[in-house]
């Protein structure tokens, strides 16, 4: 690659270019003027040297010297100037010569034709340039009169070669060449010693702007200068100010929106004009499971027509629009939203998208709605039959003593039905609103299993079915000792209803290795297929619903196990095959936060 000349080599090269030209200028147009000044100065020469000539031939004239005497006079005083000295009678006759003699100086011709002879003979001092007819060279001539006492006596002419005015050109150019040459290498030299300390200001200017354009916002010029330069230099520094404090605003501005982005719950997702996605915040890749999505079509990365179809319609529209999308393969629900989006100066606006995930809230609104279908079966029923028997009664059943204790016994049988399933309820509620915390305190849970299973122990002998309690170790953990009661009691009454007589119900404390209990309650009873293994702890959930009902079950009992487990830090699980019976375990850690209110909502 061809190397560009520097700033401070050009100006150099300019500063010489333009002497130069100026010099060429200068001599192209003086040399006309130097020649005729120095023709002008030859004839001048010439002239005055003629009429010294013409006093000095005066005298010889005057008297009637005779040739050869006017001659060798003539030849003694040209030694004295530099040119060709011819005395020419008034006739046109050649008297003398500087340059001939003799029977030479005899047989020239008569100059009397000549223009500076006539000239000359008229009165009047002439000058002419021509070749010689005598000698064959140019020649310069310059003619005076010479006179004695007024009257023309004769003529002075001189001559001299105009090589000797060339020669002299000549001398005058190579002088100028030289003096030429002598001011380019001066202007060379001043301008480099002049431009020294531009280009020093330059090259600092040029290397700081390098830093600048390669992102060292830190770099800046030192003011050396009051000229253009020195303002130029300032001009830059603030510039950089400027642009360093606008960018580092931009950081910040995009700090904070990155922060925002990144807490933000709900999944947020740019693309431009093009589809092309430009942000997807951390939200909707763990939501939406993406991987690498910045810089890709949305088509490569959302494969959910829904969401393809909204954002078409926001870049076609440039309105909002939103839409319910369910995503099958990921179990999850999305309310999304999308608004259009800016783009850069002189394109077509992009759009923005907000998943905020309805999974949960889908979940709950089926939840309250299976809640209040399943209260109000629950509760309809006992009511129906309550006033069915107030019916009968009313009818007469009272009447009939064994009747109407009878239909007394079933309208109690419901009522407490109801009673029970109000009081569930209510302990329900009380759970999911945290109405009391709980008071964790030592406790160990072999002994609270003892004494459930003491509880317990004259249900099971009525039915008859065997109860006891294996304590495996005793462990003690920091846990409220009245809702872990609580949660055994109910998966102990479990056990007792739903174990046939003749069976087994086991309950077994068991210490942990890191200071953790363990209590599980296996029964014989009928067993839980798998398909219900995964709803048991759902509210008004039954395996068997018209044996559930037979035995007073409420569908809430294992709900309120899981909600005090959860209050406590404890788990509950289950195993179980249908016609193998069933085993509940619960596990406690070592402690638990003591300020912790209990579980949320399910």
């Amino acid at each position: 690659m061809k190397r560009r000349l520097s700033l401070r080599g050009r100006m150099v090269v300019t500063a010489v270019v333009a002497t130069a030209v100026v010099l060429a200028v200068l001599l192209v147009w003086a040399s006309p003027t130097l020649a005729r000044r120095a023709r002008d100065d030859a004839f001048a020469t010439l002239t005055a040297q003629a009429w010294l000539m013409g006093r000095v031939a005066e005298e010889g004239l005057a008297r009637g010297a005779s040739d050869d005497e006017l001659d060798r006079q003539v030849d003694a005083a040209a030694r004295e100037v530099d040119a060709r000295v011819t005395i020419v009678a008034p006739d046109g006759r050649v008297l003398a010569d500087s340059a001939l003699s003799g029977a030479e100086l005899r047989s020239v011709e008569n100059h009397g034709s000549r223009p500076e002879v006539k000239g000359a003979l008229a009165g009047q001092p002439t000058r002419a340039e021509r070749t010689s007819a005598t000698v064959g060279v140019p020649l310069l001539y310059t003619a005076v009169p010479i006179r004695h006492d007024g009257k023309v006596v004769g003529v002075a002419r001189l001559s001299r070669g105009s090589d000797r005015i060339q020669a002299q050109g000549r001398e005058l150019w190579r002088t100028a060449a030289i003096a030429g040459l002598l001011a380019l290498a001066a202007t060379a030299l001043a301008s480099l010693l002049l431009s020294a300390s531009l280009g020093r200001s330059l090259a600092e200017i040029m290397d700081t702007a390098r830093q600048l354009a390669a992102g060292n916002l830190a770099a800046r010029i030192r003011v050396r200068r009051e000229d253009e330069l020195g303002e130029l230099t300032r001009i830059i520094n603030q510039s950089a100010d400027e642009l360093q404090r606008r960018l580092a605003e931009i950081a910040r501005d995009r700090g904070r929106t990155d922060a925002i982005l990144s807490a933000m719950d709900d999944g947020v997702l740019a693309v431009d004009h093009h589809g092309i996605v430009t942000l997807a915040n951390p939200s909707l890749t763990r939501a939406l499971q993406l991987s690498s999505p910045l810089g890709r079509h949305y088509l490569e990365t959302i494969r959910q027509p829904e969401v393809g179809a909204l954002i078409e319609d926001v870049l076609r529209s440039g309105e909002r629009h939103e839409v319910e999308v369910e995503v099958l393969q990921l179990r999850r629900a999305f309310t999304i939203t999308g608004v259009p989006f800016p783009g850069a100066e002189g394109a077509r606006h992009g759009a923005v998208l907000t998943f905020n995930d309805s999974t949960e809230r889908q979940r709950l609104d089926a939840m309250r709605r299976d809640f209040v279908a399943n209260a109000s079966h629950e509760l309809r029923t006992p009511l129906t039959s309550i006033r069915g028997f107030v019916e009968a009664l009313e009818d007469g059943a009272k009447d009939e003593p064994g009747t109407a204790e009878r239909f007394l016994g079933k309208i109690r049988t419901h009522a407490d039905r109801m009673a029970s399933l109000v009081e569930d309820l209510l302990e329900l509620s009380r759970l999911e609103s945290s109405a009391r915390a709980p008071e964790p305190d030592e406790t160990r849970p072999a002994d609270v299993a003892a004494d459930v299973v003491a509880s317990f122990a004259e249900q099971a002998a009525r039915k008859p079915l065997a109860l006891r309690h294996e304590a495996r170790g005793a462990a003690t953990v920091v846990t409220d000792r009245e809702r872990l009661r609580r949660i055994l009691e109910n998966l102990v009454d479990n056990a007792v209803k739903y174990t046939p007589a003749g069976g087994h119900v086991v309950v077994t404390s068991a210490a942990g290795s890191d200071g953790s209990a363990r209590i599980e309650v296996k029964d014989d009873g009928p067993g839980i297929g798998p398909e219900h293994r995964e709803r048991i702890f759902e509210r008004f959930y039954r395996v068997d619903k018209a044996r559930s009902r037979e035995l007073g079950g409420t569908g809430l009992g294992l709900s309120i196990v899981r909600h005090l487990a959860e209050s406590i830090d404890a788990t509950v699980s289950v195993e179980s095959e249908p016609g193998r019976g069933a085993t509940f375990t619960v596990e406690l850690p070592a402690r638990v936060d003591g300020a912790r209110s209990a579980a949320a909502p399910a």
